[in-house]
């Protein structure tokens, strides 16, 4: 009997060490997930301590089981992440915009201000450049192009065309600045600076066929600035740019730049730089004629600061068809682009992009003889926008620029005189 209780009690000890030492029996637990180890029980109270036991083991089950569960869960969600197809920067599921099919001739040219012959001869020129550049997804060069000369030509605000075209605004966003970076990226060959022999003689020659001007047989281009108020989304506040341009007899762009007004000069301007380093940029002996802005220098004549004399008179006002001319660019881009009048932009480097974008539609009206305006109702010539920049004057301590301006004034003011 005692032999009996002596193995009845090992019995006991043992089934309690096994149930509190041993782990569970699920072979899919993880080692290191959890612990059950206890302290040592004390006591002689052998169902008490397999009830902590046992209670133990079934927590420990419970937890590693929404363990795993959670484990699961984010497998599964994981996955579906990386696997996730990249959808393209632009996805048009969209009908094609025929603006041709669209509106009636009247109604087309109220809007865009050009010719419906102009705006395909227009897309004609464009379609393999934009073709070249396309993302996949995106619509044709025909619907690209007529939502960036849309955006270009109103005043309409991107939510406004959307609506008008049924289109997502975010979608009519990406087509239209994608258009603009096409452009900026293929500047020279909408906006040509006449660099070949051929072409600075064809320069020359042009302003030799304009009546007024045929007196400055070195002019080679007329220089203006405009001073325009544009809302910036990267400053949340409207902000003043200074535009400059350069024209030709034929009023061509042949070079455009844009600044925040209070960081312009001419000399740290592209073309500014380029003239100082490199004179050659330009034929020998010609020049560029601008207004009081702009600093004297002997490829850059301006108008004497002060007059003297009769000739000092006579000379600014030979200048002055040349501003005219000048002015007269600029008015027609107002007059055929109105996005000018209400400019928006996420920072410069976009309104850039747009003025670029702006200058080269302008040149291909131009070639393509685009006469819409001419023969608009009313044909008023002159357009208030923008401002002028009166209070900026340009230097006139330049030697070689004194030297080259008393040159020409006596060669024209005597000229002047015998005829």
């Amino acid at each position: 009997m005692e032999e009996r209780a002596v193995l009845a009690n090992i019995a006991t000890i043992i089934t309690k060490d096994l149930l509190i030492d041993e782990p569970p029996r699920q072979s899919s637990f993880p080692s290191g997930s959890f612990s059950l180890s206890f302290p040592l029980l004390e006591g002689s109270d052998d169902d008490e301590a397999e009830i902590f036991a046992l209670s133990r083991r079934k927590r420990a089950v419970s937890s590693f089981g929404q363990g795993k569960e959670k484990l699961k869960r984010k497998q599964v969600e994981q996955p579906s992440e990386e696997l996730k197809p990249k959808t393209s920067k632009l996805e048009w599921k969209y009908t094609e915009l025929n603006l041709l099919h669209r509106y009636v001739d009247s109604q087309f040219e109220s809007y865009l201000h050009m010719r419906k012959l102009t705006f395909l001869k227009m897309q004609q020129a464009l379609e393999e450049t934009l073709q070249r550049h396309v993302l996949p997804g995106a619509p044709t060069p025909q619907t690209t192009l007529s939502l960036a000369l849309w955006k270009l030509a109103t005043d309409e605000h991107f939510e406004e065309i959307s609506r008008k075209f049924q289109f997502p605004w975010s979608l009519c966003q990406q087509v239209v600045r994608r258009f603009w970076h096409i452009i900026s990226d293929n500047y020279e060959s909408f906006i040509k600076w006449p660099n070949s022999l051929e072409a600075q003689q064809s320069t020359l020659q042009g302003f030799q066929r304009v009546p007024q001007l045929s007196c400055f047989q070195e002019l080679f281009g007329i220089i203006a600035l405009k001073r325009v108020d544009i809302f910036m989304e990267s400053e949340h506040a409207e902000v003043a740019v200074v535009l400059q341009l350069i024209c030709n007899a034929d009023n061509k762009i042949i070079d455009c730049y844009v600044e925040l007004e209070q960081e312009y000069t001419f000399e740290e301007s592209p073309i500014g730089q380029t003239l100082a380093l490199n004179p050659r940029t330009m034929p020998a002996g010609s020049y560029l004629i601008g207004s009081s802005s702009f600093p004297l220098k002997s490829y850059l004549i301006r108008p004497i600061e002060t007059e003297c004399f009769r000739k000092d008179t006579v000379f600014n006002g030979l200048l002055e068809p040349a501003f005219e001319l000048a002015e007269n660019v600029l008015d027609t881009l107002a007059r055929r682009f109105h996005t000018l009048y209400a400019l928006e932009a996420r920072d410069l480097n976009e309104v850039r992009l747009i003025v670029e974008s702006i200058c080269a539609m302008h040149n291909l009206c131009i070639d393509f003889q685009d006469n819409y305006l001419e023969a608009d109702a009313g044909g008023q010539q002159k357009f208030s926008w923008g401002g002028a920049l009166s209070d900026r004057r340009g230097s006139e301590k330049d030697v070689k620029g004194i030297r080259r301006r008393v040159e020409l004034l006596d060669e024209l003011v005597n000229t002047e005189e015998r005829e």
